[in-house]
């Protein structure tokens, strides 16, 4: 047979090879896989250094550790039924073929499954009482040789090599025992017990946790082959286990910029920032009074909101800033699960920061280089209209030229770019990301932010900044730009 061709599908370690496409190929087979990863999540979430779970990778689950910066993977073959030599053998075949392929890349190989067949059973009873054993006698290994011979010879017994018993002592563990996760009442009521011992949902009660379970069997049976960080897991089970609570209550934030008026419904919480602005010379506050009075209002705030319950809906009203929506949002960030419904005319319905983002949303983004030894990116968000002659002149006229301009917009400019919360969701995550990739790719933790665009987007673009080092936002002040607030994301 002719070799396969370098990046072919028969690629040793390659993610498109048969064996690893095998399950996501299978469909909607793989209940039983699905069950032990949902019910295992809230175990896996207690563990700080869980990073980033992949199902379908590799084969079943793939989970990545990261912890001082190191990595470290797990590897998990699930069966729904009692595991036969002959099976066993398979699996540990399969699993010596990923290490052959990807040295040094799983440090743990892990065998899932409801129980093993007759014959395996003193197999996985004599390695776990071995292992067991290991750390009580771990300044005396002799003690134990005889007990290792004697699970190697169990092992040998069911047709494993010297090869395959080396490596299972070396990298493979046994998980036996998961009989209830072949039935959905059973699944559902372990999950529910481990969510309540999950310290951050202890206190909910199984009406507010049993929702989390469907989200998260809908979320990993759609993401066979995708990545799923921690973040997002934690973030859909904060979503999933508030989501009755923040339907039912929420509160209500007057912030007053321009104006103080009153609005519906009555204020639970209220800024009253007029005194810092003034409309007619649309005169904003300072850089030092945003760091130094603002933005600390708005944490105290957070904490103030927190403190009274578990509502995560803030009903937003207010004529303000660009700036103050931005900085409102990134206190109250998405990754929170904190939503925001906001009045954004002319549309007759209120914008939600949870609104469905519209599917395939495409990002319109420019790249100008400008001085390689810069520092930072300038990224002018043109949503209304064209703002990068401005935003570049205002920029030269400081003497501090960037690393490069980015402009960025959707399909098309104008006042109605933006149809609707589906459309300001979908963009503030795109922006999200396209700049996070930025950032990375040039090895830069500064930009210098220019929004032009409806003001409950600039809430829901805040929400999505985190964890991209720090954000200078800007304010037009005619006849041109100044700087306002300064986020540390």
């Amino acid at each position: 047979m002719a070799k396969a061709p370098s990046g072919s599908p028969d690629d040793k370690g390659s993610l498109l090879s048969p064996d690893a496409m095998g399950g996501i190929n299978a469909g909607k087979g793989f209940d039983f896989q699905s069950r032990y990863t949902v019910c295992h999540l809230p175990i896996w979430l207690q563990d700080d250094s869980f990073h980033q779970l992949f199902t379908e990778g590799t084969g079943d689950i793939d989970i990545r550790y990261l912890e001082n910066g190191k990595s470290r993977r797990k590897h998990i073959q699930t069966k729904d039924h009692d595991v036969a030599p002959a099976e066993f053998k398979e699996v540990i075949g399969a699993f010596r073929k990923f290490n052959a392929d990807m040295p040094d890349t799983y440090q743990e190989f892990r065998l899932a499954c409801p129980s093993l067949s007759q014959q395996m059973r003193p197999v996985e009873t004599g390695l776990s009482r071995f292992r067991n054993a290991k750390p009580f006698y771990d300044d005396d290994v002799p003690a134990l040789a005889q007990t290792k011979s004697d699970v190697d010879q169990r092992m040998r017994t069911v047709g494993l090599s010297d090869e395959d018993i080396a490596f299972i002592h070396e990298k493979v563990f046994i998980d036996v025992g998961h009989g209830d996760l072949a039935h959905d009442e059973r699944a559902l009521d372990l999950f529910i017990a481990r969510m309540l011992s999950h310290p951050e949902f202890a206190s909910k009660i199984r009406a507010m946790v049993q929702p989390a379970y469907a989200a998260l069997l809908n979320k990993v049976g759609a993401s066979k082959g995708a990545v799923l960080d921690k973040s997002s897991i934690k973030t859909l089970l904060r979503s999933a286990v508030l989501a009755d609570l923040s339907a039912e209550a929420s509160v209500t934030l007057w912030v007053h910029n321009w104006t103080k008026e009153a609005f519906t419904p009555p204020a639970d919480y209220e800024l009253d920032w007029t005194p810092l602005f003034d409309r007619g010379s649309r005169k904003v506050p300072s850089p030092d009074a945003w760091t130094n009075d603002l933005v600390p209002q708005l944490d105290g705030l957070r904490k103030l909101i927190m403190a009274a319950g578990a509502v995560r809906t803030i009903r937003l009203r207010g004529k303000c800033t660009l700036s103050t929506g931005i900085a409102i949002g990134a206190t109250f960030p998405a990754v929170g699960s904190w939503t925001f419904e906001i009045s954004q005319p002319p549309a007759k319905e209120f914008w939600r920061s949870d609104a469905t983002p519209t599917p395939g949303y495409a990002l319109q983004t420019e790249i100008t280089e400008a001085d390689p030894n810069g520092t930072d990116l300038v990224l002018g968000l043109n949503i209304r209209g064209d703002g990068r002659l401005d935003v570049m002149r205002y920029v030269e006229s400081t003497g501090q030229a960037p690393n490069a301009f980015v402009f960025m917009s959707p399909p098309s400019q104008g006042a109605q770019s933006i149809g609707g919360d589906g459309d300001a969701v979908a963009m503030a995550m795109a922006v999200r990301e396209e700049l996070g990739k930025l950032l990375k790719a040039r090895q830069l933790r500064m930009t210098r932010l220019f929004f032009y665009g409806p003001f409950a987007l600039s809430v829901f673009l805040g929400q999505q900044l985190t964890s991209i080092g720090r954000i200078q936002l800007f304010e037009y002040q005619d006849p041109s730009y100044v700087p306002s607030c300064l986020l540390k994301t």
